[in-house]
């Protein structure tokens, strides 16, 4: 009998743990921060603190297991768009139509204004470190050197209009930018421009790369498209959706997400990289998607519009 029962008590353990990695599996869980504004892009430093910024001109920072909004060193209050890390250096852009500025949040999450001007808002950063960043956005970009910000491009009228930059070095970048009623991709290599339609002149919104042989960009109607290490290749397994992909990120070669929206946000759209391909993901409803950060499976931020933020741990 007490050969039987010490079986059974080993079995309901087995059973009990095995039903606690269930209950436990990630989820998606509404983070409410007290805003409205469209939260555009979420960051973490290597030392784990986090940072988002919202179209409303506003900062959060996260630290201790929760968002609190920090004070914009900005005296104008302009919308900030990107953000950009490098180890515990923060760098955030914005603007609008007349002003543009480079906010700089150092080790110690001092924030400061670094960079201001007239040429318009900045809506694009991305760099290889503090002496290499690009930054774009309306009719101009610039380089920093890390000592001083370099106009690069200054856009007619009738030129690409520049709005998310995915740098691969200090003489190489490409720039997503809008053209007619579509998008091109501008291509910087030691001081020659180049411009490459993709598609049909799709509409893009997002360029992100890995390192200096994996990138993507994602745009409408669910077009995914990456880089082999020289050009964009479409990646034609997604379906033809009439869905809006906003942005992409990937934390390593095997893992990464892409999220999106359609409409009044009636439909979510969220793709986790597994095993060599997106796949669909559920668990967010009501909500456009428009910034995604990943750091492990058991730990992704999405924000949206509206200030709807969601976390899967």
């Amino acid at each position: 009998m007490r050969t039987i029962k010490f079986g059974l008590f080993i079995s309901m353990i087995v059973l009990f743990v095995a039903g606690c990695s269930i209950f436990h599996s990630p989820s998606w869980n509404q983070v409410e921060i007290g805003t409205t504004h469209t939260i555009e892009r979420i960051q973490f430093t290597s030392d784990g603190r986090g940072y988002l910024v919202t179209n409303g001109g506003e900062i959060f920072a996260y630290e201790n297991d929760g968002w609190n909004e920090i004070a914009n060193p900005d005296t104008l209050n302009l919308p900030l768009y990107d953000m950009d890390v490098f180890g515990n250096i923060v760098y955030i852009c914005g603007g609008d139509d007349s002003n543009s500025v480079v906010i700089k949040i150092d080790t110690s999450g001092n924030a400061s204004v670094i960079m201001r001007d007239t040429l318009g808002g900045l809506t694009g950063i991305d760099g290889l470190d503090t002496n290499s960043i690009w930054v774009c956005g309306n009719d101009v970009i610039y380089y920093f050197n890390g000592s001083y910000w370099a106009p690069k491009y200054l856009a007619n009228s009738w030129d690409p209009h520049p709005f998310k930059v995915g740098a691969l070095s200090g003489e190489t970048a490409f720039f997503v930018a809008s053209k007619d009623s579509g998008s091109v991709l501008l291509k910087y290599s030691n001081g020659t421009w180049n411009t490459v339609t993709l598609g049909n002149g799709d509409k893009l919104n997002d360029i992100f790369f890995l390192n200096r042989s994996t990138g993507y960009i994602v745009g409408n109607e669910n077009k995914i498209y990456y880089y082999n290490g020289s050009v964009f290749i479409e990646d034609t397994s997604m379906e033809n959706l009439d869905i809006s992909l906003y942005a992409v990120y990937k934390s390593d070669i095997n893992s990464g997400y892409i999220v999106g929206g359609l409409g009044s946000g009636l439909n979510s759209t969220i793709y986790r990289f597994n095993q060599g391909k997106w796949e669909k993901e559920e668990g967010i409803k009501n909500a456009i998607l428009r910034t995604v950060y990943y750091s492990d499976e058991n730990d992704v931020w999405i924000g949206g519009d509206l200030g709807k933020l969601f976390h899967k741990h």
